[in-house]
């Protein structure tokens, strides 16, 4: 299992960087929400026989079969992510959000990404195969994020300690406040919209989550979200957990 684990690890890591995670993550993420290798291809506008390679050449770099398929049935067959490839798409994300943060690092005029830094308390750490669950405390709210499970150790977290929550203003997801609340593996938070300034650029929206914490947003403008964003207007904020970096003081 822990040669498993570093497998996928380092296959991330090799697929960042030699430029080809962000085309990898979104083959995954395709097949998880469509159910389907045809229509993932389509989807993410590659022919079936380059996305079979692409999963293929996966398969074979970790040893591992990462997407399971059947024929007929009531169901009509389809694909689906096994167990290593639901770990391996969330650490392709984890990857991904880690190497923006680098990059923002570096970059001066990249450093807007990192604006959201949370101050956290960790109630919670949870582990399956490579994936690690880490429940926070941030005010009065929770919610919770997928980090590596070296990082654990690497990081220094430990029940009960601190730690920083890093969310890219990007990275956030917005939803009306009657809109059902998704299911699956994701923070699913209601807020309140105190700034909103916008142009035909984008949209970069200040809410509060709950007292004395807040988030930026930005997102690219659309018209047709006027109706239901705009300033003292509550909604709900999405956050998939991939997307909560976390950082602990040196």
């Amino acid at each position: 299992m822990a040669e498993q684990n570093q497998q996928l690890e380092a296959l991330a890591a090799q697929l960042d960087s030699r430029g080809r995670l962000e085309k990898r993550l979104r083959l995954l993420e395709a097949i998880a929400s469509t159910g389907s290798l045809t229509a993932a291809a389509e989807l993410t506008g590659v022919s079936y026989k380059t996305a079979w390679n692409h999963l293929r050449e996966l398969n074979s770099a970790c040893g591992e079969t990462l997407v399971s398929t059947s024929t007929g049935g009531a169901s009509g067959g389809g694909s689906r992510l096994t167990d290593s490839g639901e770990a391996l798409l969330k650490l392709l994300r984890i990857q991904r959000t880690g190497s923006r943060h680098r990059l923002a690092q570096r970059v001066p005029a990249l450093r807007f990404s990192a604006r959201n830094q949370l101050p956290a308390r960790v109630i919670g750490i949870s582990t399956s195969g490579v994936i690690a669950r880490v429940d926070l405390r941030i005010g009065s709210l929770e919610l919770y994020s997928h980090i590596t499970r070296s990082s654990i150790e690497r990081l220094g977290l430990s029940q009960g300690g601190g730690a920083f929550a890093i969310i890219k203003a990007s990275a956030l997801e917005l939803l009306p406040p009657d809109s059902p609340e998704p299911v699956g593996d994701i923070n699913c938070l209601p807020a309140r919209v105190l700034s909103c300034e916008s142009s035909a650029q984008g949209r970069e929206i200040e809410l509060e989550l709950a007292e004395g914490v807040s988030l930026t947003v930005a997102r690219a403008f659309n018209l047709s979200e006027e109706a239901w964003i705009y300033q003292g207007a509550a909604l709900q904020v999405l956050i998939q957990p991939e997307e909560i970096m976390l950082a602990t003081a040196a």
